[in-house]
């Protein structure tokens, strides 16, 4: 009954720590994210439930990103607070060894690793992949249109001019269209006195009456084509078609695997997708060797100590985890027989720097 009581007295104490900071962490570099997709929405017009769509599908990767440093930033608070409150001498004069105080901790770091690794591995891919295609939609609309008179519309190839409009009818007067890339011209125009002009989501409808076409020869521009019509249909198309190459972030882990060694891909291409594959699981791992590092620190602080320590310590243990990692990217990307191992440092060198804590902790 007291050691039940005892865990989940611990457990609850971390908790309201890490669901505060996580909270903060996630807001921060959310908005960051939030800024980037107003700014793509306002450029390409786009509606605000694309926004909403593309930050929902975000969501995962920050939280991903922002749960270790949380925990470990947690971990500190939890125990800083436990030391400046007593609580750790009077649970050590209680009985309680050093490995059962961790014990609550240890079984929160299982599970958060646990729900990382499932975010990191399929999840977030998963909705990475959605908010690459929403960009990818965003981007091949040409622009909000709006028609109005006197007016020079950018419309991809073409530049629509109306001089007359009636907004009710759609009918217009004096209407001119430009195309800037024609292969084999140096322009081609048409003129018309008068249409009807019927805009959806996807193009624009012109019924042009009583107009001329003319087309002025890029190689000889002494040559002039000019024709008159009558009556000319056409539709200007408001998107632009586009491929995007695939990204390791988007796919699942085991899709990712698959792809690497199905799919030819340049060496540098190959070793990045490779370093993919451990940097998943190298994050979802991170809250159990954060948390062997930091509590030997924790439990090391006196009675004299706040969470202004407990917070400095956390700096210097994210910053040097974070660190490590990224120069694990670089070489893994770099060289291909590290491409697998190099992402794995921090935790390497996390497990030694843990095993030597815990030993001068447990002999002091």
């Amino acid at each position: 009954m007291r050691i039940g009581i005892f865990n989940k007295y611990i457990a609850k104490s971390w908790a309201i720590f890490f669901s505060g900071i996580l909270g903060i962490l996630t807001l921060v570099i959310f908005m960051n994210n939030f800024i980037r997709v107003v700014r793509m929405a306002m450029r390409f017009g786009t509606s605000w439930g694309w926004i909403a769509m593309t930050l929902l599908n975000m969501l995962p990767d920050v939280i991903g990103l922002s749960a270790p440093m949380a925990f470990q930033i947690s971990i500190l608070f939890t125990l800083s607070t436990m030391s400046e409150q007593g609580e750790l001498i009077a649970l050590r004069a209680a009985g309680f060894s050093f490995k059962a105080i961790v014990k609550p901790l240890f079984v929160c770091a299982l599970i958060l690793s646990g729900l990382l690794f499932v975010c990191n591995n399929w999840l977030t891919p998963h909705c990475f992949k959605r908010v690459l295609n929403l960009r990818q939609e965003a981007r091949s609309k040409i622009s909000k249109i709006n028609l109005e008179p006197n007016t020079l519309l950018d419309l991809g190839e073409w530049q629509l001019y109306i001089e007359e409009l009636d907004g009710s009818t759609n009918q217009a007067k004096k209407i001119q269209l430009l195309k800037k890339e024609d292969s084999g011209a140096l322009s081609t125009k048409v003129n018309a006195s008068y249409g009807k002009v019927t805009l959806t989501k996807t193009a624009i409808g012109l019924h042009l009456k009583d107009g001329q076409m003319q087309r002025l020869d890029d190689k000889d521009p002494t040559s002039f084509i000019a024709a008159n019509f009558k009556e000319y249909t056409m539709n200007i198309p408001l998107t632009r078609e586009s491929q995007r190459e695939k990204r390791a972030s988007e796919m699942g882990t085991p899709r990712l695997i698959r792809y690497i060694y199905k799919t030819p891909l340049e060496p540098r291409t190959q070793n990045e997708f490779k370093t993919e594959v451990s940097l998943r699981n190298v994050l979802a791992i991170a809250p159990l060797i954060l948390l062997l590092i930091s509590c030997p620190i924790g439990f090391s602080l006196g009675k004299r100590t706040n969470k202004g320590w407990g917070m400095l310590f956390s700096v210097i243990i994210i910053v040097t985890f974070y660190g490590i990692g990224a120069a694990g990217l670089t070489l893994g990307k770099k060289y291909a027989l590290l491409s697998y191992w190099a992402p794995w440092l921090p935790i390497f060198i996390g497990l030694l720097l843990a095993r030597y804590l815990w030993k001068k902790r447990l002999n002091s």
